[in-house]
Protein backbone atom coordinates (compact mmCIF):
# COMPACT_ATOMS: atom_id res chain seq x y z
CA UNK A 1 0.00 0.00 0.00
CA UNK A 2 2.52 2.27 0.72
CA UNK A 3 5.18 1.67 -2.00
CA UNK A 4 2.25 1.85 -4.71
CA UNK A 5 0.50 5.03 -3.22
CA UNK A 6 4.39 6.73 -2.84
CA UNK A 7 4.31 5.81 -6.31
CA UNK A 8 1.53 7.60 -7.26
CA UNK A 9 2.17 10.77 -5.46
CA UNK A 10 5.30 11.09 -7.41
CA UNK A 11 3.58 9.83 -10.75
CA UNK A 12 1.66 13.03 -10.60
CA UNK A 13 4.28 15.33 -9.05
CA UNK A 14 6.26 14.26 -12.04
CA UNK A 15 3.06 14.62 -14.53
CA UNK A 16 1.84 18.39 -12.91
CA UNK A 17 5.64 19.69 -12.58
CA UNK A 18 6.87 18.69 -16.09
CA UNK A 19 4.79 21.18 -18.22
CA UNK A 20 5.21 24.03 -16.04
CA UNK A 21 8.85 23.83 -16.04
CA UNK A 22 7.69 23.51 -19.97
CA UNK A 23 6.26 26.58 -19.86
CA UNK A 24 9.42 28.33 -18.85
CA UNK A 25 11.94 26.85 -21.43
CA UNK A 26 9.46 27.17 -24.57
CA UNK A 27 10.61 30.95 -24.75
CA UNK A 28 14.25 29.64 -24.76
CA UNK A 29 13.79 27.42 -27.24
CA UNK A 30 11.49 29.27 -29.78
CA UNK A 31 8.41 26.98 -28.65
CA UNK A 32 4.63 28.62 -29.36
CA UNK A 33 1.42 27.59 -27.41
CA UNK A 34 0.87 25.35 -30.82
CA UNK A 35 3.90 23.28 -29.87
CA UNK A 36 3.01 23.54 -26.40
CA UNK A 37 -0.22 22.06 -27.04
CA UNK A 38 1.21 18.84 -29.43
CA UNK A 39 3.56 17.81 -26.65
CA UNK A 40 0.73 17.30 -24.17
CA UNK A 41 -1.26 15.55 -26.55
CA UNK A 42 1.59 13.50 -27.39
CA UNK A 43 2.29 12.50 -24.35
CA UNK A 44 -1.59 11.80 -23.46
CA UNK A 45 -1.83 10.27 -26.44
CA UNK A 46 0.72 8.03 -25.68
CA UNK A 47 -0.14 6.73 -21.81
CA UNK A 48 -3.91 6.76 -22.90
CA UNK A 49 -3.36 3.85 -25.51
CA UNK A 50 -0.50 2.20 -23.46
CA UNK A 51 -2.93 2.05 -20.42
CA UNK A 52 -5.14 -0.44 -22.78
CA UNK A 53 -2.45 -2.96 -23.00
CA UNK A 54 -1.98 -3.95 -19.25
CA UNK A 55 -4.64 -6.49 -19.17
CA UNK A 56 -2.44 -8.20 -21.55
CA UNK A 57 1.14 -7.67 -20.62
CA UNK A 58 0.46 -8.56 -16.78
CA UNK A 59 0.01 -12.22 -17.63
CA UNK A 60 3.47 -12.20 -18.59
CA UNK A 61 5.29 -9.74 -16.10
CA UNK A 62 5.42 -8.98 -12.95
CA UNK A 63 3.40 -6.26 -11.79
CA UNK A 64 6.03 -4.56 -9.81
CA UNK A 65 8.09 -5.39 -12.43
CA UNK A 66 5.80 -3.31 -15.04
CA UNK A 67 5.26 -0.51 -12.15
CA UNK A 68 9.82 -0.51 -11.96
CA UNK A 69 10.11 -0.15 -15.70
CA UNK A 70 7.59 2.40 -15.82
CA UNK A 71 8.72 4.88 -13.13
CA UNK A 72 12.24 4.72 -14.58
CA UNK A 73 11.48 5.27 -18.14
CA UNK A 74 9.45 8.51 -16.44
CA UNK A 75 12.30 10.00 -14.53
CA UNK A 76 15.14 9.38 -17.07
CA UNK A 77 13.06 10.76 -19.95
CA UNK A 78 12.26 14.01 -17.59
CA UNK A 79 16.12 14.16 -16.75
CA UNK A 80 16.62 14.04 -20.59
CA UNK A 81 14.60 17.25 -21.35
CA UNK A 82 17.11 19.13 -19.70
CA UNK A 83 19.72 17.90 -22.44
CA UNK A 84 17.32 18.72 -25.19
CA UNK A 85 17.19 22.14 -28.01
CA UNK A 86 14.59 20.71 -30.28
CA UNK A 87 10.69 19.97 -30.87
CA UNK A 88 11.23 16.75 -32.16
CA UNK A 89 13.58 15.46 -29.77
CA UNK A 90 11.14 16.77 -26.91
CA UNK A 91 8.50 15.51 -28.59
CA UNK A 92 10.07 12.08 -28.45
CA UNK A 93 11.32 12.43 -24.73
CA UNK A 94 7.52 13.74 -24.21
CA UNK A 95 5.99 9.99 -25.53
CA UNK A 96 8.31 8.47 -23.65
CA UNK A 97 7.20 10.00 -20.32
CA UNK A 98 3.55 9.44 -21.56
CA UNK A 99 5.03 5.48 -21.84
CA UNK A 100 6.47 5.66 -18.16
CA UNK A 101 3.24 7.00 -16.43
CA UNK A 102 0.90 4.52 -18.27
CA UNK A 103 1.10 1.01 -15.97
CA UNK A 104 0.51 3.67 -12.38
CA UNK A 105 -3.34 3.92 -12.77
CA UNK A 106 -4.22 0.62 -14.21
CA UNK A 107 -1.34 -1.64 -12.97
CA UNK A 108 -1.52 0.11 -9.39
CA UNK A 109 -5.08 0.04 -8.76
CA UNK A 110 -5.54 -3.37 -9.66
CA UNK A 111 -2.77 -4.52 -7.28
CA UNK A 112 -4.00 -2.66 -4.17
CA UNK A 113 -8.23 -3.69 -5.45
CA UNK A 114 -6.37 -7.73 -5.27
CA UNK A 115 -4.93 -7.02 -1.98
CA UNK A 116 -7.20 -5.44 -0.03
CA UNK A 117 -10.65 -7.22 -1.04
CA UNK A 118 -12.70 -6.36 1.60
CA UNK A 119 -11.83 -2.50 1.82
CA UNK A 120 -11.17 -1.23 -2.00
CA UNK A 121 -13.02 1.29 -1.38
CA UNK A 122 -10.88 3.02 1.32
CA UNK A 123 -7.39 1.27 -0.74
CA UNK A 124 -8.43 2.96 -3.79
CA UNK A 125 -9.03 6.26 -2.37
CA UNK A 126 -5.95 6.33 -0.34
CA UNK A 127 -3.98 5.59 -3.80
CA UNK A 128 -5.91 8.43 -5.37
CA UNK A 129 -5.58 10.95 -2.77
CA UNK A 130 -1.60 10.13 -2.95
CA UNK A 131 -1.72 11.09 -6.87
CA UNK A 132 -4.07 14.49 -5.81
CA UNK A 133 -1.19 14.98 -2.98
CA UNK A 134 1.57 15.29 -5.97
CA UNK A 135 -0.78 17.38 -7.72
CA UNK A 136 -1.47 19.90 -4.99
CA UNK A 137 2.66 19.87 -4.69
CA UNK A 138 3.36 20.30 -8.83
CA UNK A 139 2.96 24.53 -8.44
CA UNK A 140 4.82 25.25 -5.01
CA UNK A 141 7.68 22.77 -6.39
CA UNK A 142 7.82 24.01 -10.12
CA UNK A 143 8.02 27.11 -8.46
CA UNK A 144 11.05 26.87 -6.08
CA UNK A 145 12.93 24.86 -9.37
CA UNK A 146 12.50 27.41 -11.37
CA UNK A 147 13.48 30.30 -9.01
CA UNK A 148 16.51 28.78 -7.34
CA UNK A 149 17.87 26.53 -10.46
CA UNK A 150 18.46 26.63 -14.07
CA UNK A 151 15.18 24.87 -16.12
CA UNK A 152 16.96 22.35 -17.46
CA UNK A 153 18.68 21.21 -13.64
CA UNK A 154 14.89 21.50 -12.31
CA UNK A 155 13.94 18.45 -14.89
CA UNK A 156 17.10 16.85 -13.59
CA UNK A 157 15.70 17.20 -10.01
CA UNK A 158 12.16 16.04 -10.71
CA UNK A 159 12.91 13.09 -12.78
CA UNK A 160 15.76 11.64 -9.71
CA UNK A 161 12.67 10.71 -7.43
CA UNK A 162 11.07 8.49 -10.05
CA UNK A 163 14.43 6.53 -10.62
CA UNK A 164 14.61 6.00 -7.23
CA UNK A 165 11.19 5.20 -7.17
CA UNK A 166 11.00 2.65 -9.84
CA UNK A 167 14.50 0.94 -8.32
CA UNK A 168 12.39 -0.07 -5.18
CA UNK A 169 9.54 -1.46 -7.00
CA UNK A 170 12.99 -4.44 -7.92
CA UNK A 171 12.75 -5.09 -4.23
CA UNK A 172 9.02 -5.61 -3.73
CA UNK A 173 7.33 -9.07 -3.92
CA UNK A 174 4.22 -9.34 -6.27
CA UNK A 175 2.88 -12.37 -8.22
CA UNK A 176 2.23 -12.96 -12.16
CA UNK A 177 -1.51 -12.79 -13.21
CA UNK A 178 -3.11 -16.18 -11.60
CA UNK A 179 -5.32 -16.54 -14.81
CA UNK A 180 -2.27 -17.20 -16.72
CA UNK A 181 -1.93 -21.10 -17.15
CA UNK A 182 0.80 -22.19 -19.00
CA UNK A 183 -0.25 -22.30 -22.53
CA UNK A 184 -3.12 -19.83 -22.25
CA UNK A 185 -1.70 -17.04 -20.80
CA UNK A 186 -2.39 -14.88 -24.23
CA UNK A 187 -6.24 -16.29 -24.36
CA UNK A 188 -6.55 -15.51 -20.64
CA UNK A 189 -5.99 -11.47 -21.47
CA UNK A 190 -8.16 -11.47 -24.83
CA UNK A 191 -10.91 -13.74 -22.79
CA UNK A 192 -10.96 -10.35 -19.94
CA UNK A 193 -10.70 -7.87 -22.47
CA UNK A 194 -14.15 -9.36 -24.77
CA UNK A 195 -16.02 -10.29 -21.34
CA UNK A 196 -15.46 -6.82 -20.26
CA UNK A 197 -16.34 -5.32 -23.23
CA UNK A 198 -19.55 -7.16 -23.22
CA UNK A 199 -20.35 -6.28 -19.81
CA UNK A 200 -23.33 -3.48 -19.54
CA UNK A 201 -22.55 -2.68 -16.31
CA UNK A 202 -18.89 -2.79 -16.62
CA UNK A 203 -19.29 0.01 -20.22
CA UNK A 204 -21.79 2.29 -18.07
CA UNK A 205 -19.40 2.30 -14.89
CA UNK A 206 -16.48 3.20 -17.69
CA UNK A 207 -18.35 5.74 -19.54
CA UNK A 208 -19.40 7.53 -16.38
CA UNK A 209 -16.01 8.75 -15.69
CA UNK A 210 -15.71 9.98 -19.42
CA UNK A 211 -18.59 11.99 -18.92
CA UNK A 212 -17.66 13.81 -16.14
CA UNK A 213 -15.99 17.01 -16.89
CA UNK A 214 -13.80 18.05 -14.24
CA UNK A 215 -12.29 16.03 -11.43
CA UNK A 216 -10.51 13.47 -13.58
CA UNK A 217 -7.11 13.68 -12.69
CA UNK A 218 -7.38 17.95 -12.51
CA UNK A 219 -8.13 18.40 -16.17
CA UNK A 220 -10.52 21.14 -15.76
CA UNK A 221 -9.85 22.67 -12.89
CA UNK A 222 -6.46 22.84 -13.65
CA UNK A 223 -6.15 24.19 -17.05
CA UNK A 224 -9.23 26.89 -16.42
CA UNK A 225 -9.83 27.88 -12.79
CA UNK A 226 -6.76 29.86 -12.35
CA UNK A 227 -7.26 32.12 -15.42
CA UNK A 228 -11.08 32.30 -13.95
CA UNK A 229 -9.68 33.51 -10.69
CA UNK A 230 -7.25 35.90 -12.06
CA UNK A 231 -9.59 37.71 -14.80
CA UNK A 232 -13.51 37.30 -13.01
CA UNK A 233 -12.68 37.88 -9.57
CA UNK A 234 -9.58 40.06 -10.62
CA UNK A 235 -7.13 38.67 -7.74
CA UNK A 236 -3.41 38.03 -8.17
CA UNK A 237 -1.59 35.18 -9.40
CA UNK A 238 -0.75 34.08 -5.81
CA UNK A 239 -3.89 34.54 -4.82
CA UNK A 240 -5.31 32.23 -7.78
CA UNK A 241 -3.02 29.73 -6.68
CA UNK A 242 -4.03 29.55 -3.17
CA UNK A 243 -7.56 29.45 -4.70
CA UNK A 244 -6.49 26.32 -6.39
CA UNK A 245 -5.15 24.53 -3.86
CA UNK A 246 -7.79 24.61 -1.50
CA UNK A 247 -9.69 22.61 -4.29
CA UNK A 248 -7.06 20.15 -4.18
CA UNK A 249 -6.51 19.89 -0.63
CA UNK A 250 -10.36 19.25 -0.79
CA UNK A 251 -9.35 16.48 -3.73
CA UNK A 252 -7.29 14.82 -1.74
CA UNK A 253 -9.77 14.13 1.88
CA UNK A 254 -13.20 14.00 -0.41
CA UNK A 255 -12.21 10.37 -1.46
CA UNK A 256 -10.90 9.21 1.32
CA UNK A 257 -14.54 9.99 3.47
CA UNK A 258 -16.58 9.20 0.13
CA UNK A 259 -14.10 5.73 -0.49
CA UNK A 260 -15.14 4.84 3.20
CA UNK A 261 -18.82 5.61 2.94
CA UNK A 262 -18.90 3.14 -0.32
CA UNK A 263 -17.37 0.15 1.73
CA UNK A 264 -20.32 0.09 4.21
CA UNK A 265 -23.41 1.86 2.01
CA UNK A 266 -24.02 0.47 -1.52
CA UNK A 267 -21.13 1.66 -3.72
CA UNK A 268 -24.27 2.59 -6.47
CA UNK A 269 -26.19 5.35 -3.94
CA UNK A 270 -23.20 6.58 -2.62
CA UNK A 271 -21.92 7.43 -6.32
CA UNK A 272 -25.00 9.40 -7.09
CA UNK A 273 -25.04 11.10 -3.79
CA UNK A 274 -21.65 12.35 -4.77
CA UNK A 275 -22.47 13.20 -8.07
CA UNK A 276 -25.51 15.39 -7.46
CA UNK A 277 -23.44 17.38 -4.80
CA UNK A 278 -20.87 17.58 -7.49
CA UNK A 279 -23.46 19.50 -9.91
CA UNK A 280 -24.90 21.66 -6.99
CA UNK A 281 -21.15 22.85 -5.95
CA UNK A 282 -20.29 23.33 -9.43
CA UNK A 283 -23.00 26.00 -10.35
CA UNK A 284 -22.79 27.14 -6.76
CA UNK A 285 -19.12 28.18 -8.14
CA UNK A 286 -20.58 29.25 -11.42
CA UNK A 287 -22.18 32.09 -9.22
CA UNK A 288 -19.19 32.86 -7.12
CA UNK A 289 -18.25 36.42 -8.37
CA UNK A 290 -16.32 37.40 -5.23
CA UNK A 291 -13.51 35.94 -2.79
CA UNK A 292 -15.04 35.14 0.15
CA UNK A 293 -15.68 32.41 2.72
CA UNK A 294 -18.70 31.24 0.75
CA UNK A 295 -15.98 30.85 -2.30
CA UNK A 296 -13.51 28.83 0.30
CA UNK A 297 -16.04 26.56 1.18
CA UNK A 298 -17.31 26.24 -2.27
CA UNK A 299 -14.20 24.97 -3.54
CA UNK A 300 -13.20 22.45 -0.88
CA UNK A 301 -16.49 20.82 -1.22
CA UNK A 302 -16.10 21.11 -4.67
CA UNK A 303 -12.97 19.54 -5.17
CA UNK A 304 -13.98 16.57 -2.34
CA UNK A 305 -16.85 15.57 -4.42
CA UNK A 306 -15.69 15.73 -8.24
CA UNK A 307 -12.60 14.02 -7.05
CA UNK A 308 -13.78 11.43 -5.43
CA UNK A 309 -15.72 9.97 -8.69
CA UNK A 310 -12.83 7.33 -9.42
CA UNK A 311 -12.61 6.08 -5.94
CA UNK A 312 -16.20 4.91 -6.26
CA UNK A 313 -15.89 3.71 -10.12
CA UNK A 314 -12.62 1.73 -9.37
CA UNK A 315 -14.16 0.10 -6.47
CA UNK A 316 -17.27 -0.87 -8.62
CA UNK A 317 -15.88 -2.03 -11.79
CA UNK A 318 -13.53 -4.75 -9.66
CA UNK A 319 -16.32 -5.83 -7.41
CA UNK A 320 -17.35 -9.49 -8.29
CA UNK A 321 -14.73 -9.33 -10.97
CA UNK A 322 -12.48 -12.77 -11.09
CA UNK A 323 -9.16 -11.59 -10.31
CA UNK A 324 -7.70 -12.91 -13.80
CA UNK A 325 -9.82 -10.22 -15.61
CA UNK A 326 -9.10 -7.15 -12.86
CA UNK A 327 -5.89 -6.18 -15.43
CA UNK A 328 -7.55 -6.71 -17.99
CA UNK A 329 -10.90 -4.58 -16.52
CA UNK A 330 -8.48 -1.61 -14.97
CA UNK A 331 -7.12 -1.04 -18.66
CA UNK A 332 -10.25 -0.84 -19.97
CA UNK A 333 -11.32 1.42 -17.33
CA UNK A 334 -8.56 3.66 -17.82
CA UNK A 335 -8.17 4.07 -21.04
CA UNK A 336 -12.15 4.96 -21.69
CA UNK A 337 -12.54 7.00 -18.58
CA UNK A 338 -9.36 9.35 -19.44
CA UNK A 339 -9.98 9.37 -23.44
CA UNK A 340 -12.16 12.28 -23.22
CA UNK A 341 -10.14 14.48 -21.38
CA UNK A 342 -8.52 16.51 -23.98
CA UNK A 343 -12.36 17.24 -25.90
CA UNK A 344 -13.51 17.93 -22.27
CA UNK A 345 -10.78 20.93 -22.27
CA UNK A 346 -11.28 22.00 -25.93
CA UNK A 347 -15.09 22.30 -24.96
CA UNK A 348 -15.09 24.46 -22.29
CA UNK A 349 -12.43 26.48 -23.56
CA UNK A 350 -14.31 26.84 -25.92
CA UNK A 351 -17.54 27.73 -23.94
CA UNK A 352 -15.28 30.15 -21.30
CA UNK A 353 -14.33 31.96 -24.52
CA UNK A 354 -17.52 32.84 -25.82
CA UNK A 355 -20.20 32.34 -23.36
CA UNK A 356 -18.49 32.83 -19.79
CA UNK A 357 -17.35 30.47 -16.70
CA UNK A 358 -20.85 30.79 -15.30
CA UNK A 359 -22.29 29.38 -19.07
CA UNK A 360 -19.49 26.71 -18.57
CA UNK A 361 -20.40 25.06 -14.88
CA UNK A 362 -23.76 24.89 -16.52
CA UNK A 363 -22.47 22.41 -19.00
CA UNK A 364 -20.03 20.83 -16.34
CA UNK A 365 -22.72 20.40 -13.36
CA UNK A 366 -25.21 18.71 -16.45
CA UNK A 367 -22.54 16.11 -16.90
CA UNK A 368 -23.14 14.72 -13.28
CA UNK A 369 -26.41 14.68 -13.94
CA UNK A 370 -26.30 12.37 -16.64
CA UNK A 371 -23.81 10.54 -14.86
CA UNK A 372 -26.70 9.74 -12.02
CA UNK A 373 -28.97 8.87 -14.79
CA UNK A 374 -26.50 6.33 -16.32
CA UNK A 375 -26.11 4.49 -12.83
CA UNK A 376 -29.96 3.57 -12.93
CA UNK A 377 -29.31 0.55 -15.20
CA UNK A 378 -26.65 -0.23 -13.11
CA UNK A 379 -27.39 -3.43 -10.36
CA UNK A 380 -27.34 -2.67 -6.89
CA UNK A 381 -24.33 -2.97 -4.86
CA UNK A 382 -21.65 -4.16 -7.04
CA UNK A 383 -21.41 -2.66 -10.60
CA UNK A 384 -19.46 -5.93 -12.71
CA UNK A 385 -20.13 -9.62 -12.43
CA UNK A 386 -18.17 -11.14 -15.04
CA UNK A 387 -17.90 -14.67 -14.16
CA UNK A 388 -17.25 -16.44 -17.42
CA UNK A 389 -14.65 -18.39 -17.01
CA UNK A 390 -12.02 -19.54 -19.50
Amino acid sequence: MVMVSASHTINHLNGNTVPLVIGVMMTTLGFGYTELGLLQTVNSLVSNALQATYGFVTQYVKRSTILGIGNIVMGISTMLMGATGSLGSMLGLRALNGAGSSPQHPVGSTMLATYFPKARGRALALHGTAGNLGQAIAPSLAAALIYFFDWRVAFVCVGIPSVLMGLCYFWMRDRVQVSARAGHRGRAGWEGYKACLKNRDFMLVSLLLMVGAAGRDGGITQVYFVPHFMRDLGVAAAVAAALLTLTQVGGMLGPLGIGWLSDIWPRKLVLQASLLLSAISTLWLGHQFAVSFLLLVNLFLQGAVTFSRQTVTQAMVIDNTPEHYHDAAFSLYYTIGFISGPAWNLAMGALMQNYGFTAATYVMAASYIVGMFMLIPVRMGQAVKLTREI
